[in-house]
């Protein structure tokens, strides 16, 4: 059986149908979800009913074909979960284009077996247009379906003097025109191949660019990190050589000639963060957690204290331990995180190895 796939990006963990504040401009437009058919073009993931973009339900069937529809729908499931491109929301359902596990169009296969008819209003202009009208035909002129339905109706119309009359005539022109139609289905088939592997093409080359975005991006912040221990080992030694000067008995510290000024935390980077919060996703839960935790104590200017001749010497001592402790506690954190991204495969030397 022919599928489109629909999906055009790489799902990074599991989801479920947005909710309608999440249908914004700038919200994730796919998910995946654990759904049940319906109807032959409707299925129910939890609360919210999702109607199969692109194709319409047959109004009017008798129930044995109701049932027979939606029981097809749910072959093609196979019990799996289904994931889903949204196009639309209304309240408490949404539109989408889904597929099954094995990247099947849901509404394309429907269609093959004649259970529905094409939305050509939604389908209109779009990649997908012509592989849905081919399919709704195809699945007419074999007569599946709905179509099965019209053309048992149809034969039965007929009768004997009929069929003895116009016999001989109609299978003459059925000879003539089952080489025309057969080209005619080849080449329509080939078209609704090569748009699948379009589509196909264009998502495995889109996942690939993703990927290797957010390796990059992974690389990149494991390097700042590394170069903000650097630095807050720098401002250790600086302050520790200021922290044995107070503590001196023997001679009167320096401040105390022409006063001190202490830089009350590193002057660390945070670019790299800054610019990527939205891809802290690939790290992890845990690491992305240390990772904002590591940030949070970090100033790109950093704060300063005067100390002046007059001071106090416990005063200006106070001032530089406590400057000295915080530093100690980011530089435990950095050793940390950098050992979590080896751990994670995301060290910037991992990545250099690679390439």
């Amino acid at each position: 059986m022919l599928s489109v796939m629909v999906l055009t990006g790489a799902y990074a963990q599991e989801t479920s149908p947005p909710s309608e504040e999440q249908a914004a401009p700038n919200a994730p437009r796919y998910f995946e979800a654990q759904a049940r058919a319906v109807d032959a073009a409707t299925l129910k993931a939890g609360k919210t009913s999702i109607h199969l973009w692109g194709v319409e339900p047959i109004d009017g069937m008798p129930a044995q074909f109701v049932v027979t529809a939606r029981s097809a729908l749910e072959a093609v499931i196979g019990g799996e979960k289904v994931r889903c491109e949204l196009k639309e929301r209304n309240g408490s359902s949404v539109i989408a284009q889904c597929s099954n596990g094995a990247s099947e169009d849901l509404g394309l296969s429907m269609l093959q077996q004649g259970y529905v008819v094409v939305d050509r209003s939604a389908i209109f202009g779009s990649v997908f247009e012509e592989p849905y009208v081919l399919a709704e035909q195809d699945a007419q002129d074999k007569g599946l379906g709905v179509w099965k339905s019209s053309s048992v109706g149809d034969a039965e119309q007929d009768d004997g003097t009929f069929t003895l009359i116009f016999g001989a005539a109609l299978l003459l022109c059925i000879l003539g025109a089952f080489a025309m139609l057969t080209m005619t289905i080849m080449k329509g088939f080939q078209r609704v191949t090569d748009a699948q592997n379009q589509s196909m093409d264009m998502i495995a080359r889109e996942r690939e660019l993703r990927v290797k975005e957010r390796e990059i991006f992974a690389t990149m912040l494991d390097s700042e990190i590394k170069a903000n221990k650097s630095k807050i080992e720098a401002y250790l030694v600086v302050y520790d050589e200021m922290l044995k000067d107070l503590k001196n008995t023997d001679k009167d510290p320096k401040y105390k000639k022409a006063g001190d000024i202490v830089q009350v935390q590193p002057s660390l980077d945070r670019a790299v963060f800054d610019r990527n919060t939205d891809k802290l996703d690939i790290l992890g839960d845990r690491l992305s957690s240390e990772v904002i935790h590591f940030y949070a104590r970090i100033k790109s200017k950093p704060d300063y204290v005067n100390v002046e001749p007059d001071t106090p010497l416990e005063e200006a001592r106070s001032v530089v331990e406590k400057a000295y402790s915080n530093a100690e506690r980011l530089n435990k954190i950095s050793d940390r995180l950098i050992d979590l991204f080896s751990q994670g495969g995301h060290s910037s030397e991992d990545y250099e190895e690679q390439v």
